[in-house]
């Protein structure tokens, strides 16, 4: 969306907190959000895969944000790391100056055929928690499309596509899988929340804003829903994303490696990862790609102690595995 001569990257809506100070940012409608599971309603308020991008036409520009609880943003020039900064629960400034070479960087961009334009400044904006915008100074003018990758890739998910546990804003494996393959990365994971509701399979599937999809489905409803139930809302949001668009690759992920595949007394979660590879079987359709989870998190030591979420290098192993299968399909 365009908002004070900028543009909110993977911003659905603004809407007005209750104290009145400032903007709340939405990644999805809020009348969709609205009707959500309770964590998936929060959560959609976490600026996961969001940026504030904009050509600085002045000397400098300044963005006034806040936090619900200190955490980290990071500014790019195009594909290129210019600084990090801790955003309070008070006000807090980013000021932007383009970097002295700037030019070299963008020489380097463009011998290098790197997707974002080194001109184009990125606040790419904290995973956690609720980020508020206050004000928006400076010269600017929009991203141009010749700017930006040419293919955006859509994830949908629990906390982990999320980002939860990955530190940075660009650590997640959503972002670094979309880093890895040179794309824009749409990020709708729901800490919690990826509960396969028919009115985000909707939602999905209405949009024309994307050119591939991975689904990852499974942890959060595992303590929650039934295997019938479970089978009942991952069929019909597999079948009606890709019916819709029959032409994109879709990648329906099951549960990565976690703390069940290590009790042997555990048996929901192998009927759960069943369920999500019969679907996509029996739909048959040459752009509906299973992809088993272990297979992209193998190394134990890639989770935290929680056994559910993958630390950095466990992301990182996500991101590189799944780069290269999306890479192998396209071609």
């Amino acid at each position: 969306m365009i908002y004070n001569n900028v543009e909110l990257y993977n911003v659905a809506e603004l809407l007005t907190p209750e104290d009145g100070n400032g903007k709340l940012i939405s990644r999805i409608p809020n009348r969709l959000r609205l009707t959500l599971n309770p964590n998936a309603k929060l959560r959609a308020l976490y600026a996961a895969g969001c940026e504030i991008r904009f050509n600085l036409e002045d000397d400098s520009a300044r963005i006034m944000l806040s936090c619900e609880e200190p955490s980290i943003a990071e500014v790019f020039q195009g594909n290129f790391h210019v600084s990090w900064h801790i955003i309070d629960t008070e006000p807090t400034e980013i000021k932007i100056r383009l970097p002295q070479n700037i030019d070299f960087l963008e020489k380097l961009t463009k011998e290098k055929n790197l997707p974002f334009d080194a001109y184009l400044t990125r606040i790419i904006l904290p995973y956690n928690p609720r980020t508020r915008i206050f004000t928006i100074e400076g010269e600017t003018s929009l991203p141009r499309r010749d700017q930006i990758p040419e293919k955006r890739y859509l994830a949908y998910g629990s906390s982990i596509t999320h980002g939860a546990w990955s530190c940075r804003p660009t650590g997640s494996y959503a972002m670094r899988t979309a880093q890895l393959l040179g794309v824009d990365i749409l990020n709708l994971g729901f800490g919690g929340g990826a509960h396969c509701e028919p009115q985000i399979a909707d939602y999905i599937a209405e949009r024309d804003d994307w050119d591939f999809a991975t689904l990852e489905m499974g942890i959060n409803m595992l303590g929650r829903f039934s295997t019938e139930e479970f089978q009942r809302r991952v069929g019909y949001l597999v079948e009606k994303i890709t019916r819709a668009h029959p032409d994109k690759l879709v990648f329906c992920i099951d549960l990565f490696t976690f703390a069940a595949d290590f009790d042997p007394s555990a048996k929901k979660h192998k009927e759960f990862r069943r369920i999500v590879r019969e679907t996509v079987e029996n739909l048959d359709m040459p752009k509906l790609i299973y992809v088993n989870g272990r297979t992209l998190l193998k190394d134990i030591s890639g989770l935290t102690f929680d056994l559910v979420h993958p630390a950095p290098s466990g992301m990182e192993e996500i991101a590189v595995n799944l780069s290269n299968i999306i890479k192998a399909k396209m071609k």
